[in-house]
């Protein structure tokens, strides 16, 4: 049974499930405004095949309120509804991840912008929403001699049924000047914890070394995989299950280690 993570905190799933999308002709161009009678028969071609049911990530939450024109939603949701493959991500950042925006509030805190996991389930035309769920990721380095960070998932409930599930998964990267990155467990053995996975909830706290190299750059990378209470999971902007949060850079020094003046951002 499913749990609010309102009350209780999140419960967490491993296993990654595929995402749920009904094959289907493609509509005419949403760009143009369909006549009369394309929409009776785009109208009884959905009812024949149902509902598209698609799920991904949004910087920005719909209007539960609302039916969302199809052409108004983001590009990756959009390439889902077509079943337009999705091209592979080439990014420095091992595996896609990416600093979402927010800002580094001090020498030791960062915190990303809010990012949206959102359920819809779209007609020919528009597109209900089912489901959102607010996430952010917070950065704290400790500072001092300390070589560790603590790292923070925050995930709400903001429309829709209020029970959903999460799965984390933690690496901690090196960012490497015109270089591809590595990540700290293929790099040297500094001490750093290696990677990390499991179940998960709102404000869970997440305690790792980053290893002790003077003179290296670190950054921590969290991915949090929502599956929704229909059972679907929200596709991230590299087509993977799963949204890659990549923290802001860390300046490892033998005395007082603190975030970098200004970070790589993986894109």
């Amino acid at each position: 049974m499913k749990r609010s993570s309102s009350v209780t905190g999140v419960a967490l799933l491993t296993a990654a499930a595929a995402l749920s999308t009904t094959a289907a002709a493609p509509p005419p161009s949403s760009s143009q405004s369909p006549d009369p009678a394309s929409r009776e028969h785009t109208a009884q071609q959905q009812k024949r095949e149902g509902p598209r049911n698609i799920s991904f990530f949004s910087d920005r939450p719909l209007d539960a309120d609302k039916q969302i024109p199809v052409k108004s939603l983001p590009k990756a949701a959009r390439d889902q509804l077509s079943g337009r493959p999705k091209a592979e991500v080439k990014r420095d950042t091992p595996r896609g991840y990416k600093l979402r925006r927010g800002q580094r509030t001090t020498n030791f805190i960062y915190n990303s912008a809010d990012v949206w996991a959102i359920d819809v389930s779209c007609g020919w035309w528009d597109c209900d929403v089912t489901q959102q769920v607010r996430l952010q990721f917070k950065e704290n380095v400790f500072g001092r001699q300390s070589k560790r960070w603590l790292l923070r998932a925050e995930a709400k409930p903001w429309s829709g049924p209020p029970e959903f599930e999460l799965d984390y998964s933690y690496e901690c990267g090196v960012n490497l000047p015109n270089q591809v990155d590595e990540t700290c467990s293929t790099w040297h053995n500094d001490g750093a914890d290696g990677p990390d996975q499991g179940a998960s909830w709102d404000g869970q706290q997440l305690n790792r070394g980053f290893g002790r190299t003077p003179g290296a750059t670190k950054f921590p990378m969290l991915k949090l995989d929502v599956e929704f209470a229909d059972g679907s999971h929200a596709r991230g902007d590299d087509g993977e299950l799963g949204e890659k949060f990549r923290g802001w850079d860390v300046c490892v020094t033998q005395r007082t280690t603190k975030l970098c003046p200004t970070t790589g951002t993986g894109d």
